[in-house]
């Protein structure tokens, strides 16, 4: 340790510091310093330093010199590490000079064999010394003796132990242990602090109680209680009534997937669905899928109905479906001949329609139906005198005698007998055409008349019987003549007009 000190002071003396070092070295130390860096002379032997031997010689020689040249001025030394007194090199410990006596090189304790390693370490040389590795090591709780065995460390006796004063120290192999000084009562247990706690029995992970019981702790014990077990939802208890067991609920012929495959889960299942079905994982049921909802207006051209599991299409009234099942094509309904007469199909539908003088029902739109053209009353009579209705049409008829149907078929028309002398009046008589017929007229000419020439009626000319001056019923003369009404339409015997 000497030798350590005094190089410190000799290294502060040629670096021009302070003899008095600041270090953190002990008392001795420092006076051994300070001694060997204000040049008191301390022997190079006992600092266990190397003196280079021609450096003595060198010494001795220049013993008698008493010049003022300091050897060991810088710039005028050649030594590697320490210069002394009168320029001798110096090696610090744990370094020897080489043979050109300035440089030091390190000195191998290990293999010099001056190390101070016990049995059992191993010499590794450092730099300017060595350092003593243990072969083997001792581990936690155990000191290396001086034979190299370990031996167990009494922390208790030490005094390394962190036992608090409540408790006593007991020594263990490797360890200690801390004793509580005051002993804890059945179902109670000491804390860090020493006090006695309460032990929870019922949270060990054995339970004291049976199984189907319950464990209550209690201050210093506990209580075992008989208490029902409740299983969830599904789950029931066994026949002991102490644990709950899983319910199959896939088990059985009826089972709650309802025709879908069924997996039995712990405390639970799933239903695999069909195509066309989708899980409900609140009902936990399978539930149709709208397909006709879900792709609105994708699926069908018409109508969607849907379907369990699956959608059905279909088409409106006048279509049917094509054989992709999803479009729609038009039927013509006038191959069933739907109509009482003719039909034209349209888009979607048909259309009846009739021949002339007939008309739809208004109750089918379908049945053909005669039209009464006798019993229409807008633009007045159909026929001037009767009407006779017929499938389709209609005929005008005139009274038996006295008229002619005209040619539009409808009128009735006077047939002048007189004219075409169809008449049956004598040739005495005058035949007078009315409507409907014609009067035979007979007369006799008065005092102071005779008789002219008959004057038909289809003469132009003004006659006393002119038509303006008769009717159906009656004529009337200018004159009073005698008229006799021989047979009906026929003017015969004497009569006043």
């Amino acid at each position: 340790m000497c030798c350590e000190c005094c190089v410190l002071g000799l290294l502060a003396q040629k670096e021009s510091h302070e003899c008095a070092l600041r270090i953190s070295v002990s008392v001795s130390c420092q006076s051994i310093a300070q001694a060997c860096c204000e040049g008191r002379r301390y022997s190079l032997l006992t600092l266990g330093i190397q003196v280079s031997p021609h450096l003595n010689n060198t010494a001795a020689a220049n013993r008698g010199h008493t010049g003022s040249t300091d050897l060991c001025a810088e710039g005028v030394t050649r030594c590697s590490q320490l210069c002394v007194g009168n320029g001798s090199c110096v090696c610090l410990k744990g370094y020897r000079l080489k043979f050109d006596g300035y440089s030091c090189e390190d000195y191998n304790e290990c293999l010099a064999g001056v190390h101070s390693c016990r049995p059992g370490e191993r010499c590794i040389n450092t730099q300017g010394s060595y350092r003593c590795q243990r072969e083997t090591s001792c581990g936690t709780g155990y000191e290396l003796t001086d034979s190299n065995t370990c031996n167990d460390i009494d922390e208790c006796v030490e005094g390394t132990h962190n036992c608090g004063p409540e408790f006593t120290c007991q020594n263990t192999p490797g360890s200690f242990r801390c004793h509580p000084r005051q002993q804890c009562s059945v179902g109670f247990i000491q804390d860090a602090a020493g006090s006695c706690i309460d032990i929870n029995e019922c949270v060990n992970e054995n339970s004291p109680c049976q199984p189907g019981q319950t464990c209550l702790n209690t201050v210093g014990s506990y209580i075992c209680q008989k208490f029902p077990v409740i299983c969830g939802r599904g789950y029931h208890l066994n026949r002991e009534g102490t644990h709950c067991l899983d319910v199959d609920e896939c088990s059985g012929q009826h089972g709650p997937c309802q025709g879908h495959d069924c997996v039995n889960l712990l405390g639970t299942f799933r239903c695999e669905c069909r195509s066309g079905f989708t899980f409900n994982t609140i009902s936990r049921r399978c539930e149709d899928i709208d397909e006709c909802r879900k792709h609105l207006g994708r699926l069908c051209a018409h109508n969607c109905e849907n379907t369990p599991g699956s959608y059905r299409c279909s088409c409106n009234t006048g279509f049917r479906l094509a054989n992709d099942r999803r479009n729609c094509e038009d039927v013509n309904e006038c191959e069933s001949s739907p109509c009482s007469q003719e039909c034209a199909n349209v888009y979607g539908s048909y259309q009846c329609y009739c021949r002339r003088g007939y008309q739809l029902s208004s109750m089918d739109r379908v049945t053909c139906e005669d039209i009464d053209e006798c019993a229409l009353t807008s633009g007045g009579k159909v026929c001037s005198y009767h009407c006779l209705n017929t499938p389709g049409s209609f005929e005008c008829t005139c009274p038996q005698t006295g008229y002619t149907l005209a040619s539009n078929g409808r009128t009735c028309q006077d047939i002048d007998e007189c004219a075409a002398r169809t008449h049956t009046c004598s040739a005495t008589q005058s035949c007078f055409n009315v409507q409907g017929g014609f009067r035979c007229l007979s007369f006799e000419c008065p005092p102071n008349f005779r008789r002219a020439h008959v004057v038909h009626s289809h003469d132009t000319h003004s006659t006393p019987f002119d038509r303006s001056l008769y009717s159906d019923s009656f004529i009337q003369f200018k004159h009073d003549i005698v008229v006799s009404w021989s047979e009906p339409g026929v003017l015969a015997g004497p009569v006043k007009i």
